[in-house]
């Protein structure tokens, strides 16, 4: 296991860091953090929180809140290579400040530049990332981080992933607003579960995933949990499924992993039509992904071993 918390000599809750950390096993039991993005560069990890196992690859994210407890017990001594994983942990009420001053005037900090933020309703749950905004952006902090060196914008990092968590949210909020209900409690609890519902897909794998079992998991009706889905989401569960196996496909692909692998692990039965689906999508046949992951050559940035912390 190589872990590595920056910078040194940081306090969980009371700086902003990063964990950067490589390993076939990964151990957090029931640890209440401060308000982090759980991220994994390569392979996948689940986390445990209230008795739900969400599970993180390379396209999403999970974002939990200040004092929120998780778990976290991942061995993958058969995978083929380690799990690698990227945390950024924000000082406590961080990002609400920023909220907050992103969407107040100037006039008002001035009056008052130690008022209470409040929190931001919502955020805490498992999110796609296809165009890797937040991903990206979290995993180049990563590399620089993992020299020891401290980035100049190490700082300037944070308050930009923090804006990011501030889109993210007014995307949440707009969302919100599409739900099928007159009064705001009830929007509220049928978008929690349509959350629900959502988060249980991306845990199932490459199992056989049907909209009664969605449902289920949502506790809500099919026909309601569709027709709440594409109006919230934009997109049906179906849909919603096959966009988010394709780009995992995509990523095991880019990884080195055969076509006819990618196909099997991400739950499709069908090689022709996985291929149809998947150029349809990007553009290109999966076995254009793959040659030219082979043709990169195989670059890796050693990352010091340090004490076991939390992910």
């Amino acid at each position: 296991m190589k872990q590595y918390l920056f910078p040194d000599g940081c306090e969980f809750g009371r700086d902003n860091l990063v964990l950067h950390a490589s390993g076939r096993r990964h151990r957090v039991d029931n640890f209440p953090g401060p308000l982090s993005i759980k991220t994994v560069i390569d392979g996948q990890a689940t986390w445990i929180v209230d008795g739900r196992e969400l599970v993180v690859d390379t396209g999403s994210f999970l974002i939990l809140n200040d004092g929120q407890k998780y778990s976290m017990n991942l061995m993958s001594m058969e995978a083929p290579r380690p799990i690698e994983t990227c945390c950024a942990f924000f000082r406590k009420g961080y990002v609400e400040q920023i909220a907050q001053d992103a969407t107040t005037s100037l006039q008002a900090s001035l009056d008052d530049p130690s008022r209470e933020a409040p929190p931001l309703q919502f955020l805490a749950r498992l999110h796609r990332d296809p165009n890797r905004t937040i991903l990206s952006r979290l995993w180049t902090l990563a590399g620089r981080c993992s020299g020891q060196l401290q980035p100049s914008s190490f700082e300037e990092d944070f308050l930009l992933l923090s804006k990011e968590l501030l889109v993210l949210y007014n995307e949440i909020s707009s969302q919100i607003s599409r739900v099928p209900a007159a009064k705001a409690s009830t929007r509220e609890e049928l978008f929690r579960r349509l959350q629900i519902g959502r988060e249980y897909m991306h845990s199932s794998g490459d199992e056989r995933v049907s909209l009664l079992r969605i449902a289920r998991e949502a506790c809500l009706s099919p026909y309601h949990l569709h027709r709440s889905f594409r109006q919230v989401f934009r997109q049906t569960p179906h849909e919603y499924l096959t966009r988010l196996r394709l780009d995992r496909a995509r990523s095991l692909l880019s990884a080195g992993h055969t076509v006819t692998d990618a196909c099997i692990e991400v739950g499709f039965t069908s090689t022709s039509a996985f291929s149809r689906l998947f150029r349809s999508r990007f553009g290109r046949a999966p076995s254009e992904i793959r040659k030219k992951s082979k043709e990169l050559p195989n670059l890796e940035s050693p990352t010091p071993p340090a004490g076991l912390r939390p992910h």
